[in-house]
């Protein structure tokens, strides 16, 4: 096994590919079979794959060069988790990078109960230590340094807040507070008070005392809670202060990352100067392409990301014509559930403004990866491209809601490649195309609402789900016959 200490070893530096897949939910065995099936196939045993760059991406398996991202939503058995990540890095000898998602702080049952795990922070420490012995990495790695197109991978936890609930659908939410939200039972945390206190004294008493941006950033995030229950209103069992929390604790690595930025542009910002004094007016080139920033969170990081909110260019929500279909309360339940602003806010805290206005560097792509709707997303929105790829649950893909052909997703590949290798025929005008740029990002289809683009539309949607309660109602009949039998 490859452990946590070698994150720093040479070997990420000739890293390939990245691939994205989140919200795996192999607690369920057709799932766990899947990735067994898929982790064996498409490699020739050893972790190495002979395919072509263009197959790739029609047939995307990560391989010993490769990287994956996932997303969150594993399992909340730790048991499982370790065998579903023991999976992928045996199988595929990739390097993998995870995030936990809900389940994952999930307390409660035997296995949880036979470990002593009183609380969801407690929990959520004993996943790291199960990703730290497989080598699975949790925190921010430069990769691919020693190819064409480097990246930099950044982990980010989180939990939502209630500040993506949808506008003037209040009156979908009103039995909100008894909403049988599985966290809301299964998940343990300390008040809002003790969460503060704990932080504030972690601020404190660091080390690094001339660190004045960590301790003014740290403070600003906890402080933004104070008023989060008069902002969003109706926050039933959301525990307040955890988004912020979990944001004050990100910033550390967010400073590092934003150094590395600084630098790489610092670099390039020496060789236009020098380039400005060479008489013969040849552009110098930098030593290297400064990295693509891959950010990933389990949680939706705003509202444009919502299963539901059909064109991410419109600001206001149009209930009345994006509410159409069969489960309007649900989904504007589900909005005070799905993720934080506090997350688009930190990932657009990490590429200085340097990085778009340097006239000797390329405009920096930035992907932002993300699970938990299990409702997939591809699109682009203010510069950064977001990404939604779920595996989902398999009745999620019997009704079209997630692709029945669900697979990981090759997001961006370190290596030097050519455009034409992979599109004949691109057109980035006709809204198919994701993201036109190159240089490392691997285009994808533009995808806002999967079941309704290319699962059928509303009415197959609404035959399906009549059949699936059908079926539900039946199975649970003949469980009853069965029982009174017994």
């Amino acid at each position: 096994l490859r452990s946590a200490q070698d994150s720093d070893s040479h070997d990420v530096d000739y890293i390939e590919n990245i691939y994205v897949i989140s919200d795996l939910h192999t607690d369920n065995k057709e799932n766990l079979n899947w990735l067994r099936d898929r982790c064996s196939a498409g490699n020739n045993g050893n972790g190495k794959s002979d395919k072509s760059q263009k197959d790739q991406i029609t047939n995307p398996t990560p391989t010993e060069n490769d990287a994956i991202i996932v997303a969150g939503d594993i399992s909340h058995e730790l048991s499982v988790l370790e065998e579903t990540l023991s999976i992928i890095v045996d199988s595929l000898s990739c390097h993998v990078f995870f995030v936990f998602g809900n389940h994952e702080a999930w307390i409660g049952g035997e296995e949880m109960d036979s470990l002593g795990i009183e609380n969801s922070l407690e929990k959520i420490e004993m996943v790291n230590d199960v990703c730290r012995k497989l080598g699975v990495y949790t925190d921010f790695k430069l990769i691919g340094r020693c190819q064409e197109n480097p990246a930099i991978i950044v982990p980010l936890d989180s939990w939502y807040d209630g500040s993506l609930a949808f506008e003037n659908c209040e009156d979908l939410c009103t039995s909100f507070h008894v909403w049988p939200w599985v966290d809301f039972s299964r998940c343990n945390w300390p008040d809002e008070r003790s969460l503060k206190k704990g932080l504030i004294d972690d601020i404190d008493g660091d080390g690094d005392g001339d660190d004045n941006d960590y301790h003014n950033m740290s403070r600003e995030i906890i402080s933004s809670d104070d008023d989060s229950k008069s902002r969003y209103g109706n926050m039933g069992k959301i525990p307040l202060g955890l988004a912020e929390w979990f944001a004050a604790r990100n910033i550390k690595s967010i400073q590092k990352v934003q150094d590395i930025y600084s630098d790489y542009l610092r670099d390039a910002m020496t060789i236009e100067i020098e380039s400005g004094d060479d008489d013969s007016g040849e552009m110098i080139s930098p030593p290297s392409r400064i990295p693509g920033l891959i950010t990933f969170t389990h949680f939706l990081p705003n509202q444009k990301t919502l299963p539901d909110w059909k064109e991410p260019s419109q600001d206001t929500f149009l209930r009345d014509e994006w509410l159409d279909h069969p489960g309007p309360g649900t989904a504007a339940k589900f909005a005070k559930v799905s993720g934080s602003a506090l997350i688009d806010k930190q990932i657009r805290s990490i590429l200085p403004p340097s990085a778009t206005k340097n006239k000797n560097v390329e405009p920096l792509k930035h992907l932002h990866i993300f699970g938990h709707s299990h409702c997939p997303k591809d699109f682009v929105y203010k510069g950064i491209r977001y990404i939604h790829n779920p595996l989902g649950k398999p009745s999620e893909r019997e009704i079209n809601v997630v692709p029945g052909e669900a697979d990981f997703q090759l997001v961006w590949s370190c290596r030097k490649m050519e455009r034409e290798k992979f599109y004949s025929n691109d057109n980035d005008d006709d809204g198919t195309i994701s993201y036109a740029g190159w240089d490392g990002e691997i285009p994808g289809f533009r995808i806002i609402r999967y079941w309704e683009e290319r699962g059928g539309g509303i009415k197959v949607l609404t035959r399906k789900i009549k059949h699936k309660r059908l079926r539900r109602r039946i199975k649970m009949k003949r469980m009853l016959r069965e029982m009174k039998k017994g």
